[in-house]
């Protein structure tokens, strides 16, 4: 009897602990997923502009070193 006890309460215990670990699974999943979308619409396009405008100060500057060394 207290056999066929453990092993219900150790099917049960599993059937709980697979459902809060998928549970936790897809609500991280989730919060990925949506911190992915903000970087796409709202991050990376900032990033491009800081970078494009870096890339043309470096472009000046090297302009403008080079019409000194000649």
């Amino acid at each position: 009897m207290f056999a066929t006890f453990a092993k219900d309460l150790k099917t049960n215990l599993r059937r709980v602990f697979d459902r809060q670990l998928r549970l936790w699974a897809g609500g991280a999943f989730m919060a990925l997923a949506l911190i992915a979308i903000q970087y796409e619409e709202v991050i990376a396009p900032g990033l491009h502009e800081i970078s494009t405008g870096i890339d043309a100060m470096a472009a000046d500057f090297g302009r403008k070193v080079a019409s000194l060394s000649l």
